[in-house]
């Protein structure tokens, strides 16, 4: 399982100052190329490792948004 903390966090910053739509948006956009990516992957991956990756990045998000000011 891959540790997405470090891209999400460094993709908000980029964003400087964010409403929480605009990282929504971010948020949804990683969840997407993720499985995407996953999906798409040869040799195939399997449901249960795809779900368990986007678990592992929806921590991610949620331990960025609980640092984000405001």
């Amino acid at each position: 399982m891959a540790d997405y903390y470090p891209l999400i966090s460094r993709a908000v910053a980029n964003l400087g100052p964010s409403t929480p739509e605009q990282r929504r948006d971010l948020y949804a956009r990683a969840t997407n190329a993720l499985i995407g990516q996953l999906r798409n992957s040869d040799p195939p991956i399997t449901e249960a490792d795809i779900t368990r990756e986007r678990l592992s990045l929806e921590d991610a998000i949620g331990r960025v948004e609980t640092e984000v000011p405001g």
